[in-house]
């Protein structure tokens, strides 16, 4: 069944929209042998218009839960992104590749234990028409606590991918015989989830962030963390002054709190808890001195680096002025040992 096409105007100009759906309920009726049919259920649009052309980068998820991976594409960056026709993203129903009239994925495994395993031939079958309907090789990646760890350096080098393919363990997890048509594997953190789908969903997002087009400020990519081995610098915005309640009275301007003091209890514990700090923004940020909130954010960066993630700091790319700024860092925290 081929898809309406419709005509939209827009700023840009005229475009002719063409709805490309997701893979869930699409399947052969074993029972009356009609052919495979398409439901939408994830709306992407490839868009053209006044010679104008939009790189698409595409994402197969196959999963047994479409809906966990539906729901959070048809929102925010990634939902506007697919509407524009940057991504492009096929959820497939692993049930829809069963041949039995149960759609079953899973079985016992060989040997005994507890759960249950994903069967190989449900995979197999999603994967060469995954491969026969996009004409492209594939790239599989397999969600695994026995993958690689995942890191913003993997996710931009998965950017320059024209096509990748996840595959969302349960249960298990895969029969074994899958990882031969696996390109790579790849684990999110150590820790166990009930699926894949989140892991997938973690991959796509990272991914999609280096995919031209998919963030409006292209500049806010390349500074985020991670991006040259460091942890961001503080953010604000306004108000520039916040009254904060904090059972930390210790620090900043405290004042007590309107109508706290003095509470029915009139304890000190009490009136502690319920004190307010004025927390400020930086002064440095609201003098317009550019060049400091420039020296500011990278000292920042550098000193909640060496607090909080020390090991970025062997393969962060650093200036002549952030090496400098390091070693003073290092040299203080030192001398307060």
């Amino acid at each position: 069944m081929t898809p309406a096409v419709s005509e939209r105007v827009t700023s840009a100009g005229s475009e002719r929209v063409t709805p490309v759906v997701s893979e869930r309920d699409v399947g052969q009726n074993r029972e009356t042998g009609a052919d495979w049919k398409v439901r939408s259920a994830v709306s992407v649009a490839v868009v053209s218009g006044f010679n104008r052309t939009v790189a698409t980068m595409t994402f197969d998820i196959v999963t047994i839960f479409p809906s966990m991976i539906e729901q959070p594409l048809a929102a925010g960056v990634l939902g506007r992104a697919i509407e524009r026709g940057t991504l492009d993203v096929k959820v497939r129903d692993l049930r829809d590749f069963t041949t039995d009239r149960h759609r079953v994925v899973d079985d016992v495994p060989y040997g005994g234990g507890p759960g249950m395993v994903l069967k190989p031939e449900p995979i197999f079958r999603a994967l060469d028409a995954i491969e026969a309907e996009r004409g492209t090789p594939l790239t599989v990646i397999l969600t695994s606590p026995q993958g690689m760890r995942f890191t913003q350096v993997e996710a931009q080098r998965l950017s320059g991918v024209e096509h990748i393919v996840i595959l969302c363990g349960r249960y298990e997890g895969f029969d074994d015989r899958v990882r031969e048509r696996v390109t790579q594997e790849l684990s999110i953190g150590d820790y166990v989830l009930t699926g894949g789908e989140l892991p997938a969903l973690v991959v796509l997002d990272a991914v999609a962030r280096f995919v031209p087009g998919v963030v409006g400020d292209e500049q806010s990519v390349a500074a985020d963390s991670f991006g040259r081995g460091l942890l961001d610098f503080p953010q604000f915005t306004r108000p520039a002054e916040i009254a904060c309640r904090s059972s930390s009275a210790d620090e900043g301007d405290v004042r007590p709190a309107k109508g706290d003091v003095g509470s029915a209890r009139g304890d000190v514990g009490s009136a502690k808890a319920l004190a307010e700090r004025v927390l400020k923004v930086p002064d440095v940020l609201l003098s317009g001195n550019h060049a400091e909130i420039r020296r500011w954010r990278k000292r920042e960066a550098l000193s909640r680096t060496l607090d909080r993630r020390p090991d970025l700091l062997d393969g962060a790319s650093l200036d002549e002025e952030e090496v400098q700024m390091l070693r003073e860092l290092k040299g203080a925290r030192h001398g307060r040992d």
